[in-house]
């Protein structure tokens, strides 16, 4: 079975600005085993073909498959628990969809666009999700047969393109009670629970016995049966109730994924050797998501992540009832000119002759509208009019205007204006712009050849949608790991926009290299743009018959689509 730890210990090669898409190397290193409890090909022998690797290696060469093609489950093979809301019917009437579904099995799932094994990704299905299957098996080009699986082979899914039913997807059906981890929340601006490490930690491959514990974490176990009397700080605690940590307090770290407490490494150095429990080390301030509590043998409680690891209860802290700033969808009397509060606590000002008297104090991202009126200018600084008849600092806040849509954009057509001058995010529809906010995109360091993380300017289009994925790597400040970083929509290259729920500094430069959103943010932004992400999918690929929203990325004296940014791209 191929090992988890090749994942790990590739992170870095397809890092870059700390965006990187680890979920893709990832599912072609675990194939079919997602999760030791998703998985039910898991004592398959390793040289069974993998099949849907993802995009970039979309090139690999695939099994041809031998087996004779097995024959379509019967009509009433669909899961009795698959059920769906028929909008033409009556409001309180709900009807129950009993066509079969197919369940993802691995941690991506490839949708492709035609049925073989060479075909483009338009999608993917992350494991227990579901998709309504339509019509099959149309062959197995690609898609090796299995004697043992009903209706193995490619079948035609609802929303477009195919599943290969074998050995990455199944019949719903036949997988009986077989427990996945939780799907995605698509109405929650945080799509998961997630959880920080506390203190330096282990993620085992699967639910470790004590002999497990012992061998990756000896030093746990240094003192349990001391020789002689022992001084009070000679040897780590006995147990993790003796080192549990105070109250944890999230600061805003110095870039996309925060500075880990511990440094001196290279995440390619955390990864487990290759049939050891050990998955990978995490060190301090690392972040996973999180799926349920579970208790191994040793007695010790376990979270379960997403992504099918096993971390102490006791390193992890959860991150619950965050304070999460949003953007303001402009309708009604919210409209262009408007500006954020940026300072820590911003003064609101009456004009008094020609001097402004401070009247008030707004939060930190507060939301103005303005007038459109001239700016006021008292001494050095210019004020702008609110709609309240206040006024505000140009210094304390990020105003945004309108700007004009690209020559050649289509009438109605969507589009996304990012400018790097004022942090700002505004999404437009033709002419008109519908939805504004601030960002945090990549620290500008342009003396340093290495430490630029600038985002790169210019007219892009998004590429790919995820309602979640991994990003880790290193920086300057040492390794980074973020499990599933919220609602991220690739525009070129590894530069995204995203969510980042690991910061507040919105409004300020902040990221290495990606245009960081918050999660209520890019989640809106992530439901409104292009490509569409049809249900039950974890993620969307533009095509040409299908492609992306349009993503502008320039500073104020830049013209749309003008190129720039980092002469070097760091790749950490």
């Amino acid at each position: 079975m191929r090992n988890a730890s090749f994942v790990v210990s590739g992170l870095a090669l397809l890092a870059m600005c700390s965006c990187a898409r680890l979920d893709e190397l990832r599912n072609a290193a675990l194939g079919r085993e997602a999760s030791t409890e998703a998985a039910p090909d898991a004592d398959l022998d390793a040289a069974s073909p993998a099949v849907g690797l993802p995009p970039d290696d979309a090139s690999a060469p695939l099994a041809d498959a031998s087996a004779p093609e097995a024959a379509a489950p019967p009509p009433d093979a669909a899961a009795p628990s698959d059920a769906s809301v028929d909008a033409s019917a009556a409001p309180d009437a709900a009807v129950v969809d009993n066509r079969p579904t197919i369940t993802a099995l691995a941690l991506r799932t490839g949708v492709v666009e035609a049925p073989n094994g060479n075909a483009r990704w338009i999608g993917y299905v992350r494991a227990g999700g579901r998709v309504v299957a339509l019509r099959g098996p149309l062959g197995n080009d690609g898609c090796p047969a299995r004697r043992d699986v009903s209706g193995a082979g490619w079948w035609q899914v609802e929303g477009g393109g195919y599943v290969c039913v074998g050995y990455l997807a199944a019949f719903t059906a036949t997988l009986g009670a077989r427990r996945f981890p939780a799907q995605a929340d698509l109405g929650a601006a945080m799509p998961f629970l997630y959880g920080i490490t506390t203190r330096p930690s282990a993620m085992y491959r699967n639910l470790p016995s004590l002999d497990d514990e012992r061998l990756v974490e000896p030093e746990r176990f240094a003192d349990r049966v001391p020789a002689q009397p022992v001084a009070s700080d000679a040897s780590a605690p006995d147990d993790d109730a003796a080192v549990a940590p105070g109250p944890l307090a999230v600061a805003a770290p110095s870039g996309d994924a925060g500075a880990p407490a511990d440094t001196g490494v290279r995440i390619e150095e955390l990864a487990g050797e290759p049939g050891s429990p050990l998955l990978r080390r995490m060190l301090s301030r690392m972040y996973v998501s999180l799926d349920r509590e579970v208790r191994a043998s040793s007695g010790g409680n376990y979270w379960h992540t997403q992504t099918g690891g096993f971390v102490r209860t006791s390193t992890v802290s959860t991150l619950r009832n965050l304070n999460q700033f949003q953007g303001v969808a402009l309708e009604g009397a919210s409209h262009l000119p408007a500006a954020f509060a940026i300072s820590a606590v911003t003064p609101t000002y009456t004009q008094v002759g020609t001097a402004m008297r401070a009247t008030g104090r707004a939060p930190r991202l507060t939301f103005f509208q303005l007038t459109g009126d001239p700016a006021v200018r008292i001494g050095a600084d210019d004020y702008y009019r609110t709609a309240d008849g206040l006024f505000v600092r140009s210094r304390n806040v990020r105003v945004i205007t309108a700007h004009d849509p690209p020559a050649d954009l289509a009438p109605g057509e969507k589009w996304i204006d990012v400018n790097l001058d004022h942090q700002s995010l505004v999404a437009y529809q033709g002419t008109t712009p519908v939805y504004v906010t601030v960002v945090s995109s990549g620290l500008r360091r342009r003396g340093s050849a290495t430490d630029n993380y600038e985002t790169i300017q210019g007219a892009f289009r998004i590429q790919s949608k995820h309602v979640a994925t991994t990003m880790d790597g290193n920086s300057n400040d040492g390794p980074y790991s973020i499990e599933d970083v919220p609602w991220v929509m690739y525009f070129e290259q590894s530069f995204a926009l995203h969510g980042a729920f690991w910061h507040n500094g919105f409004g300020m430069m902040h990221s290495h290299g990606c245009v960081n959103l918050s999660p209520p943010d890019a989640r809106w932004v992530f439901g409104w743009s292009e490509p569409r992400l049809v249900p039950g999918q974890h993620g969307a690929y533009a095509t040409a018959a299908a492609p992306g929203t349009r993503v502008y990325v320039h500073y104020d004296e830049q013209n749309l689509g003008e190129r720039g940014g980092p002469a070097h791209v760091p790749t950490h």
